[in-house]
Parts: structure tokens; sequence; C-alpha cells
């Protein structure tokens, strides 16, 4: 597995005296840059870059991506340059901020706002320190108090839990989506009598959950009041045991070091392994008979196995051929042998936007991977599950994860973070599209050593000088990182506001493997609200 979930770095080193920046154009890929002396380069697009620019490297950007007045760039100095492997382009005016997932035990009052309505103005409501204080005086036409927060509902099985207190009549709970609450109306989700018991109530199941507005609390038609001190999503189900999982990359770890392996893997509560099946050039498992055994003494501790595949290129039209003959020696393997030494699964970590523009340019990789994951799924056919490794962010990307939903029946999120609040936002679009699709979604966490880096943040320069240029070529743009600070009239100039180490420790818990350790029982109790929750697995656990 690739640990870093980074984009490709599209530079490369350029000559320390430049004068034009050149984008040529190829007939099979995105367009290549060149900095030189010459003003024209045949069949290329060229700008001219002002006196004195010495360029370090080139950075282009994607298209549609413009600069404002910040720009982030992770990577290291390598070769004597500022090898850049990841950029972020704050914008001066962001965006009205995205909702989150609606939490899970918290009492959703604290950051919930209210709203009373009616005509007859017959409710008064107050709202402050996660309390809400309704009274209402009699009247026939309805009335109550609207409650509105900044979340989305998720898939995850809940009820609505609410602690009151409530005299003179009994108040009716309502839920409404987006359609609903256009039309003005809402769900019935049942009444909270007079009485100081707490109240649970169940989510109607036509509710759009991802569209959730607003909840309602109707006031009776007598004089009432009513005192919630919390209300709060409670999980509606046991808590369900799921498998933690690791991957095994060296085929001697299981091949020469099995009984250790199971006895370390047995410790650690762990019920799922990924490995990697040595093959014959033929096409078929190199030592059938040394997998079936490995796979017999796991199934005996209770443990699942897996085959792990991993390269970017297998998502090339010209190598899914070989990525199904692999999958086809595996299902050949199970079909020669008993239930007991069978491979539960096959699992591929293929990551194509590691691959450069060139070779797959970003706008064909989503078709490309669904396409690759349709001919594993056929060649592995209902002998062999299929799971597939992806990134968090494309929790973000809900057409390709619907798109893979009929061919992939896991997902594995590497989902890397050490943050318990961003790992449980960055896993939820995953849960959900398992919980929605009848599929699984595993949740990964890194544990293993991540290089460190450095984030250079530059600033629009005001007037003076600049250590980075960003260049319109050909209606992209392209940032030129210099030797040394360039001033010029007219040009778009950025000077090095800081740099900073990045070291890792919010990705990895490589050097607190004991703070894993305390989370996991937490994550995963949380994480079992989901039917589609599959497990956590965590890379380079041993």
């Amino acid at each position: 597995m690739i640990r870093r979930f980074l984009f490709p770095l599209l530079a490369m080193s350029m000559p320390a005296h430049a004068a034009t920046l050149h984008q040529c154009t190829a007939a099979d890929g995105p367009p290549r840059y060149v900095v030189n002396d010459q003003a024209r380069m045949q069949g290329c697009t060229s700008v001219a870059l002002p006196p004195g620019a010495q360029v370090e490297t080139l950075y282009p950007l994607a298209p549609g991506e413009t600069p404002e007045n910040t720009i982030l760039l992770h990577g290291n100095v390598a070769d004597g340059r500022f090898a850049v492997s990841e950029h972020e382009l704050p914008s001066a005016q962001p965006g009205p901020e995205r909702p989150g997932p609606m939490p899970l035990r918290a009492n959703l009052l604290a950051q919930m706002r209210a709203r009373t309505f009616g005509v007859e103005e017959r409710v008064q409501a107050t709202l402050e320190d996660g309390r809400l204080q309704v009274t209402c005086r009699p009247g026939q036409r309805a009335a109550g108090v609207i409650l509105t927060g900044p979340w989305f509902m998720t898939r995850a099985n809940a009820l609505l839990g609410a602690a009151y207190t409530a005299q003179g009549g009994a108040f009716t709970w309502q839920v409404a989506d987006e359609a609903r609450r256009a039309r003005d109306d809402a769900f019935d989700m049942g009444t909270l009598p007079v009485k100081d018991k707490p109240a649970r109530l169940a989510l109607p199941p036509r509710l759009d959950r991802a569209a959730w507005r607003q909840f309602v609390l109707l006031c009776p038609a007598t004089q009432a009041r009513i005192d919630v001190t919390s209300l709060a999503l409670e999980p509606d189900a046991a808590s369900r045991p799921a498998p933690r999982s690791t991957w095994v990359w060296r085929p001697g770890d299981w091949i020469d070091g099995g009984p250790a392996l199971l006895d370390w893997a047995a410790a650690h509560d762990i019920h799922e392994l990924f490995i990697t099946v040595p093959l014959k050039d033929g096409g078929a498992v190199r030592a059938p008979d040394l997998l079936a055994a490995f796979v017999r003494q796991t199934g005996e501790r209770g443990i699942s196995v897996y085959s792990v595949d991993g390269d970017p290129h297998m998502v090339l039209a010209d190598e899914v051929p070989a990525v199904v003959k692999r999958v086809q020696a595996y299902a050949a393997y199970n079909a020669a042998q008993p239930p007991d030494a069978r491979l539960r699964g096959v699992q591929f970590d293929v990551e194509p936007y590691l691959l450069p523009d060139n070779m797959l340019p970003a706008a064909r990789r989503d078709a490309a991977y669904v396409a690759m994951v349709r001919a594993v799924k056929a060649a592995a056919g209902n002998a062999l599950a299929v799971d597939v490794v992806v990134p968090f962010w494309w929790g973000k990307n809900q057409a390709l994860l619907d798109a893979l939903a009929p061919y992939a029946d896991a997902m594995t999120v590497m989902d890397y973070r050490t943050d318990r609040d961003q790992i449980v936002d960055f896993a939820v679009p995953f849960l959900d599209w398992a919980s929605a699709h009848d599929r699984q979604a595993r949740i990964a966490l890194e544990a293993g050593p991540i290089d460190p880096e450095v984030q250079r943040r530059y600033v629009k320069a005001a007037g003076g000088p600049g250590d980075l240029l960003a260049v319109d070529v050909g209606g992209r743009q392209v940032l030129a990182l210099l030797r040394r600070p360039l001033a010029a009239q007219d040009a778009r100039l950025y000077r090095l506001q800081a740099t900073r180490a990045i070291d890792g420790s919010a990705t990895t818990f490589h050097k607190d493997k004991a703070a894993l350790l305390r989370l996991l029982p937490g994550l995963e109790q949380h994480f079992s609200a989901w039917n589609g929750f599959g497990g956590i697995a965590i890379h380079e656990w041993r």
C-alpha cells in the first residue's frame, strides 16, 4: 500500500536562466512544460517570462484552478529543488460551510437554532446552553418551534432521544427533509406525553436523511410547557462485533513465519489478513499447498484471508488483462480447494491518482478505475469477495462511489488521520455508502512511518519582489518557483511568507501506537451503528 495520498508531482527541474515558458501539447496526453531561452518552439504555446526570472521548478495547476491571495505547497527539497507533492489554494472568499454529519450521542441542542411559528403568536421559546424551553398558550392553529442545525443526517441505525419534562399537554415531534420542508410539511415521529421519562422516537423510513433540514416541535391545543434538556441521536442496535484487520505485504511473513504471525494476530484481536500471494508467470498460485495450509491454520484461529495486490498502473487499459489473470488465478486456487482452505476474497490497492497526467489524464481516471473493478468482479464471480482500497477524499465523489457499488463488495478507506473527529467525519460518507448499497466499508488507520514534509506558504507580493511567479499559458495556470527573488512590474508574484515542518503525527500513529489502541474500542462502538461497517484495518501495525 502506498501510504501517501498526495497528488503526483507534475514539475521537473528547469534551466537556471529561463526566458520563455512553453506549453507543448501531446496527442496522447496532457501538455508538457519547458523553460528555455528560445522565443518560440514548434507546436507549443509560448509565454515570455519577466527579465531576470530564474526558474527552479514548474508546477502546473489543474485546469480551472486559479490562485488568489495565498498558495500552500507541500513537498521537500530534492536534487537542489523544491519538489512539490501537493498544493492548496485557500479562497479569499470561502463559500458556505459544508454541513457535517449529525453526531451520535451528543446533545444536538447545543448547536441548534430555534424559531417559533404560528399565526396566533401563541408560542414562546428560548434555546440556551443546550436547553430548550417552550411555553404554548391555548389555540387551534398549528404552532410550535422549528429546530435547525449545521448537519446532514447519516444512515446510522439511530433513534431520536429526548430528555424532557412537560406540563399541560402532549407535544408532537416531527422531522422534515428538503422535499417536505418545501411543502411546509413534515413526518410525524410521535408525541412527548406529560411525564419526565426520556422518550425515544423512531426516524421515518421515508425520510431523506442526507437532505435533513429540521425538527419540529408542535404545541398541543391546550396550555402547555416543555423543558427539553437533551436531544440526541442514540444508536438503535446492540454493538455488533466487526473484525479488525491488517496487511501482510511480505510473503515470507506467512510462508516462513505463519505460527508467529497468527499468535500475534490473535493477541491483537485481528480476524482478517490481507496477504501477498506469489503467482507463477503462467498465472497460477505458486505454492498452493503452502497457501492452503496457512488458510486452514487461520481458519482454526477465526481469521479470514484475502489476497492483496496493488499498483497504480493496474488501472491502465492495457494492464487490465493482467489484473484479470491474477484474479482468475485466485479463483482457480479456490475452485481446487475445500472450503476451509479457500481465500475469502481479493483486495486491490491501486490508487490511480498517483499516475502522472501524461500516463492517465485526471479526467479519465474515474472511468478507467470503474472499468478495472468491473473486470475484477467479472473474473472473481461469486466465489471471491472484491474489496478496493480507496482514499478518504473520494467520500466527496458520490458519483464514483455509486458507480463502484455494483462491482465492489467492500471498500477499505485510507482514513489516515489521528484526530478522532477527523477520522469519524471522513468515514461517514463510506459507511453511508455501504449501508445504502448493502456493502461493507472498512476504516483503515495508519501505524507505519511517514516521511516528514515541508509546507511553504506563499502570499501575494504587494509591489515587492516575489519568490513564486504565476503564469497563464494556454488558459492554464502554471506556478514557477524561482531560484532568487524577482521584482517585475505587472507580473503575478508571490513571496514566501512561512515554512513549517509536517512530521506526520496528524496522519500516522507510528510514534504513539498506545494512543491507537486506546482509540480503537470507541471508534468500533461508534461505527457499529452502521449496518455497513466492516471493521477497522490497521496498516503496518506489526
